[in-house]
């Protein structure tokens, strides 16, 4: 049993809107990439998420199971939906 989370198949615009609202919402963010391929790494008290995204695959999320109710608290209820977090 695995103790992360990965979301995989994150449309830009979803993938964009986390990294933007998470970092509004106070967690640090180191982000980079080029043209096709871009990541980001979001941290807060212990919590980290991991992200890519390649416009070939679209975007990639994981987390710890155990962050999932912080994270969840720190978005919108329609990115929550799109992404499908439990």
């Amino acid at each position: 049993m695995s103790d992360q989370t990965c979301l995989s198949g994150i449309s830009e615009e979803s993938w964009r809107a986390v990294v933007e609202v998470l970092a509004a919402a106070g967690w640090s963010l180191r982000k980079g990439g080029g043209l096709d391929f871009s990541w980001a790494v979001l941290e807060r008290e212990g919590m980290r998420i991991d992200m890519e995204y390649d416009i070939w695959q679209d975007g990639d999320m994981v987390f710890a199971k155990t962050d999932a109710s912080a994270i969840r608290a720190d978005l919108p209820a329609t990115l929550i939906l799109t992404l499908r977090i439990e």
